[in-house]
């Protein structure tokens, strides 16, 4: 799909073949870059930087040259380098795309415009979609016909589609996507396409629908090449980019990339395929919480992210995250509920994460009519909260939690970071406690009773809103605001078990390290179950793991670890949509499409409440997962026991009101078989842990907190 072929070429050896080589994580996010670094031996190294939001790459590699500085380490030692960005889906919410062509069936010009004709708000008149990414002037049309079956009922004419491609090069297009009807039944026309543009057309990017996505639904197979298309030259650039400041670095070590559904891949796939790694940052700390909950024992995890500019939720459950293939980038929200219809489809499987506008960042304002709102405008790493004395004058969530005695009136991460609490003090008092006619401390506190509230609906919305009780799940709370609001959230939904990894504002960077090679196919066979053709569904699902295994043995990984599941996508007959059902290896048979009609019944139950065991049940789409079983786990944390003699105190505001002599403690200080109760405060160089009143914790063998509430 891409035709430029990549300058730089790195030879991929096993990570795992020398005690002494290092695996370095990026996570670059809103407000911080985030860099860890972990030896086999367990040697771990962490670093945190502003990010640069006009050049994403020159944060990420100033982390790096930060960590090469400062740890000593050669960089020959560093064997791969595992990277998460937020750079595509900043590009598609900005517009700051290129000029991209889209080519199609004749008479299928305007289905990215018209889409569903779904109205995300039923009674807003004033409702605008989002424009197209391609406008009209560069959608261009070919005469060529498949049906659904495969079958060509009307040849491409070459000679056409070399006109549209002259034309498509005198634009000066960058990128083209092409999308032809049913041409996830029959690739043909569209490979013959493709090899046309890409010899008219020379340097040109080039997305392919029937490559990307063999998926039935026009639209939505458009709308996810035509995204595709807009982020391969911004993707594949910035990658090339981030590569060539590695190798400056003398770092030699192949790049891999976060994706959406859990799972990392190559920068040369992601870069052909930059769609699936739009939301990349939020996914790798679940991935993390799901590795350090598991060790916990916890059966069911809720996984809490806080960061600088928004809060995620997620569930993992019965050995998978939630997950979901009806992902739209750039839609609105209603609280914390995607507005369906609002934004452009992307179908590939993505960790469903719920998301709220609330992080350390948000600004805290009062309206004309005297309410006090906590985001979701956020002042993120430009200028930033008004205690980082960088320009930023209004109140941030960050300000409130310095005026309440939460954070280290001084310093953050470890000292590097000098802050003003007096500027936090002022912001406060000026856009906030005058305008309530209150004092700092009362509007400060109210500031973080208002952004608790609003957490909580994402802790909601991924659990109770979805049939989960959130009570017996353990809630793994990062990010670096996170273990600063987890206990208060705990209670609010009657959570009672609490976990705190270590290192948690950089526990995103760790979920990097522990995440492990995916690759996901799907192909359409469109048919009633019962009448399904199981030589075809045996040669699909053998196709699809012969491509999985190609793209794992390219990452290194054995063979005795790699990991193939099968799936059938399935539905009533008369609905329109699909539920996965897992099925086993084995040869297609009856008893194996009978077995996974029961299943289907079940797992639909479960999912609506109701099942309907005599109706039809169709087959629609076939998928693989292929996976590389990791080798990596959490390294156990060094055995000190806090000696509390000496601990410093400060006046603290707790939500059952301020205590005044309340304990401070250095989270380095305190290693496996620690154990106390709050109230307390322990400091670490990412975050801060705030522990209420009649809570007791305990550190594990990991370092983890596990903090249990009354």
């Amino acid at each position: 799909m891409l035709s430029k072929g990549r300058s730089r070429l790195v030879k991929l050896q096993d990570p795992y073949s020398n005690s002494d080589d290092i695996r370095l994580a990026i996570d670059i996010g809103g407000t911080f870059t985030d860099l860890v670094a972990q030896s086999q031996a367990g040697e771990v190294f962490r670093f945190k930087v502003l990010t640069t939001p006009v050049l994403p790459a020159k944060g990420a590699l100033n982390s790096v040259q930060r960590f090469l500085k400062g740890s000593k380490v050669d960089p020959k030692r560093v064997r791969v380098v595992v990277h998460a960005t937020t750079l595509a889906s900043n590009a598609l919410l900005t517009g700051s795309l290129p000029k991209v062509a889209l080519v199609t069936t004749e008479g299928f010009r305007d289905v990215l415009e018209i889409g569903r004709q779904n109205r995300p708000e039923l009674y807003n008149l004033q409702f605008e979609r989002l424009p197209p990414l391609v406008p009209r002037r560069n959608r261009f049309e070919v005469r060529e016909r498949i049906s659904y079956e495969g079958r060509v009922l009307e040849p491409i004419r070459a000679t056409q589609v070399k006109k549209v491609a002259g034309v498509i090069r005198r634009l000066g297009t960058e990128s083209v996507a092409i999308c032809f009807l049913h041409s996830y039944a029959n690739p043909k026309h569209e490979r013959i396409a493709a090899k046309i543009l890409r010899r008219v057309c020379p340097g040109i990017h080039v997305s392919v629908s029937s490559e990307l996505i063999p998926e039935f639904r026009e639209y939505e197979r458009i709308s996810t090449t035509v995204v595709n298309a807009c982020l391969q030259p911004i993707v594949s650039r910035y990658l090339e980019a981030l590569e060539a400041g590695l190798a400056r670095l003398r770092i030699r070590a192949p790049l891999f990339v976060m994706q959406s559904n859990s799972g990392t891949l190559l920068s040369t796939q992601a870069s052909r395929e930059p769609s699936r790694i739009i939301e990349s940052g939020p996914v790798a700390g679940a991935v993390a919480s799901r590795v350090y909950g598991t060790e916990a024992k916890a059966r069911e995890i809720i996984s809490l992210d806080i960061g600088g500019t928004t809060a995620k939720a997620g569930v993992w459950s019965g050995n998978r995250f939630d997950a979901t293939e009806e992902y739209e980038v750039g839609g609105g929200l209603h609280d914390v509920r995607r507005l369906v219809g609002s934004g452009y489809p992307v179908r590939f499987p993505y960790v469903d994460l719920v998301e709220v506008g609330i992080g350390g960042g948000s600004i805290a304002s009062v309206d004309d009519a005297g309410v006090m709102h906590v985001g979701p405008e956020s002042a993120g790493a430009s200028p930033g909260p008004a205690c980082y004395n960088l320009g930023g004058t209004r109140p941030t969530l960050t300000d409130a939690n310095l005026v309440v005695g939460r954070l280290n009136p001084e310093r953050l991460l470890g000292g590097e970071l000098v802050i003003d609490a007096q500027l936090a003090e002022k912001s406060v008092r000026e856009h906030v406690a005058k305008r309530m006619n209150s004092t700092v401390s009362v509007a400060a506190a109210g500031v973080l009773r208002i952004a608790t509230a609003n957490m909580a609906q994402a802790l909601r919305a991924a659990s109770v809103e979805r049939g989960r009780d959130p009570r017996s799940m353990l809630l793994v709370a990062f990010g670096g605001a996170g273990p600063m609001h987890a206990c208060e959230l705990a209670r609010q939904l009657e959570i009672r078990s609490v976990l705190v990894p270590p290192r948690a504002g950089l526990f995103s960077s760790l979920g990097l390290l522990l995440a492990e090679p995916l690759h996901d196919f799907v192909r359409t066979r469109l048919s009633h179950a019962q009448d399904a053709n199981l030589p075809v569904l045996d040669r699909t699902f053998r196709g699809m793991e012969e491509r999985g295994r190609a793209l794992l043995e390219k990452e290194q990984v054995n063979k005795s670890d790699m990991v193939f599941e099968r799936m059938f996508d399935m539905r009533y007959a008369g609905q329109s949509y699909e539920l996965s059902v897992p099925v086993s290896r084995e040869k297609a048979t009856r008893s194996l499409l009978n077995r996974a009609i029961r299943s289907f019944h079940i797992i639909h139950h479960g999912q609506y409440g109701h099942s309907a065991s005599t109706d039809t049940v169709e087959l629609v789409n076939l998928r693989v997962y292929a996976r590389g079983r990791a080798r990596n786990r959490p390294a156990k944390a060094e055995r000190k026991i806090l000696r509390t003699a000496g601990t410093s105190h400060r006046r603290v505001f707790f939500d059952e009101g301020f205590v005044h002599n309340c304990p401070i403690y250095t989270r380095s200080a305190m290693g496996p078989g620690s154990k106390g109760a709050g109230p307390c405060i322990v400091e670490d160089y990412d975050s801060t842990l705030v522990i209420p009143p009649q809570a007791r914790y305990v550190v594990d063998e990991l370092g983890s907190f596990r903090i249990s509430l009354s």
